[in-house]
């Protein structure tokens, strides 16, 4: 990196030769002459709030200089210094950065040193309601798209000293700011270092989203799992550093990272912290059965249709036959047919704008199915599979964790088609495998199960009562006290 040099005209020279071409590098001089380059501030024009700039503090530093008979740079700092927070720069780089940062950087004759200080002028949006995880009790604001404000949503609910923070800066060109949130004493040391370590280790050239972090830092890229939990709520963030989870947020991105994350967490939206625990254990216990239903529906009815005749009883299968006769394709075929024609509707419906894709997936539904019937494509009993198998999907909270189930259904489907139960059986076992296998810096994917006893897992994957719970955390934490420094992962920190 080059150093500044103690002359502004030669500082000057060098930055108007890396911003040449660009109309948006502006620059003003400070002093009893324009033509002088006793000081210079410079900023991007389109960063920078330039009315602020003019009116307040270019003018302030213009009347002090007046006013004041002391050294130029010493009056400017003085007067610098009035108007907010100053960081200093000692290199072109360092300069180059904080201007595409929205700062204004000042320049001081006889300085080897600059000064720069913030002062966005660029819109962002305001903060809203959850578009995706909606609810119907709890809070009702989102994470916008600039770090500070989703800093300060964070930053309101948690008061604690033991919150910490560490920032990186991402990509070569983008220079994107990530902040790295968690509560001191609830995580466990060894994940945060591990986590700290592959932060450092991201290369981009452009970081435009934090998919592209997640992508770097798992530990399993080809599964179709995801091992890191994405919300656009401020509250389930602060749940989960209480429970000793490490958050990422990052600029121009308005949802935020949660690790280490696991497949229980998959299936527990927010709400449930917001009702009654009866309720909410009940409406989990729904959630994993319509998770099987999504997964293995329309391979079980092929199983039972194709190979397993005797396992149907006997009404029910002349129900089935009579319906499947004038159906020129096998099960397997019509499964697919369905399948394919549901994931177009529901993508077509997504891209769609707001008041069309609804009428788009209602009727388009209504319409496809009945004509497939009507045609003798399909059979009738096909259509209520692939439908409650859409509907069963449509309760997953986390849309990732839904189409990792859509895709894993078309697998099961054809090894069903081909060997019936036991391919179902097969496949499933590849899957459990596969789970069972995943990790996240060292911590299980399928936690609390694996590393605890039942009792303790049934504890942690249903909500108890608040009081009880409360009691229960703090037995374990004075249970815990004397090792919890030797443990690899904290245990005691995920009660809900």
């Amino acid at each position: 990196m080059n150093s500044l040099h103690a002359s502004t005209s030669i500082n000057l020279q060098e930055l108007k030769r890396l911003y040449s071409g660009n109309e948006l590098f502006t620059f003003q001089n400070i002093g009893k002459s324009d033509t002088n380059d006793e000081a210079v501030v410079i900023y991007m024009n389109s960063l920078v709030d330039e009315k602020r700039l003019n009116q307040f503090i270019i003018r302030k530093m213009n009347m002090d200089l007046r006013e004041n008979s002391g050294l130029a740079g010493e009056v400017l700092l003085d007067s610098l210094h009035t108007l907010g927070d100053v960081t200093i720069l000692s290199e072109i780089e360092e300069i180059i950065n904080h201007i595409a940062d929205a700062n204004f950087v000042l320049i001081i004759d006889g300085h080897v040193e600059a000064y720069a200080m913030k002062l966005p002028g660029f819109e962002t949006r305001a903060i809203d309601e959850p578009q995706v995880e909606l609810n119907i009790r709890g809070p009702r604001e989102a994470f916008t798209e600039d770090l500070q404000k989703n800093l300060g949503m964070v930053l309101r609910r948690i008061k604690s000293p033991q919150l910490k923070a560490k920032s990186f800066v991402i990509g070569k060109d983008s220079q994107t700011k990530v902040m790295l949130l968690y509560l001191d004493d609830r995580t466990d040391p060894q994940v945060l270092n591990e986590l700290k370590q592959r932060m450092d280790a991201i290369q981009l050239d452009v970081l435009s989203d934090s998919m592209q972090i997640e992508e770097w830092i798992q530990d399993s890229t080809f599964s179709p799992f995801p091992q890191v939990l994405n919300t656009e709520r401020p509250d389930r963030v602060v749940t989960a550093m209480t429970r000793g989870k490490i958050v990422i947020l990052t600029d121009g991105t308005p949802n935020a990272l949660i690790t280490p994350s696991t497949f229980f967490e998959m299936l527990h939206p927010s709400e449930d912290q917001f009702e009654r625990f009866y309720f909410a254990n009940f409406l989990r216990i729904i959630r994993l059965i319509t998770l099987i239903v999504s997964l293995i529906g329309p391979s079980f009815y092929i199983a039972l249709t194709t190979f397993h005749l005797e396992m149907i009883p006997t009404p029910l299968l002349i129900t089935f036959l009579s319906a499947k006769a004038g159906i020129p394709f096998p099960t397997f075929i019509e499964a697919l047919i369905m399948e394919v024609a549901f994931e177009v509707l529901r993508e077509a419906s997504m891209r769609l704008p707001r008041i069309m894709g609804q009428s788009v997936s209602i009727v388009g539904a209504l319409i496809i199915g009945e004509a497939a019937v009507q045609s003798g494509i399909v059979s009738r009993p096909m259509v209520i599979v692939i439908a409650m198998t859409g509907l069963a999907s449509f309760t997953i909270p986390y849309y990732s964790t839904s189409i990792a189930l859509c895709l894993l259904r078309f697998p099961l489907m054809f090894l069903t088609a081909l060997t019936g139960m036991f391919g179902l059986s097969i496949g499933m076992f590849i899957i459990i495998f596969h789970v069972c296998s995943l990790r996240f810096c060292g911590v299980l994917f399928l936690d609390p199960i694996g590393s605890e006893g039942y009792r303790k897992s049934i504890k942690k994957i249903f909500l108890p009562p608040i009081r009880y719970r409360a009691r229960l955390k703090h037995e374990r934490s004075e249970l815990d006290a004397p090792s919890r420094q030797q443990s690899h992962y904290f245990q005691g920190k995920e009660w809900d």
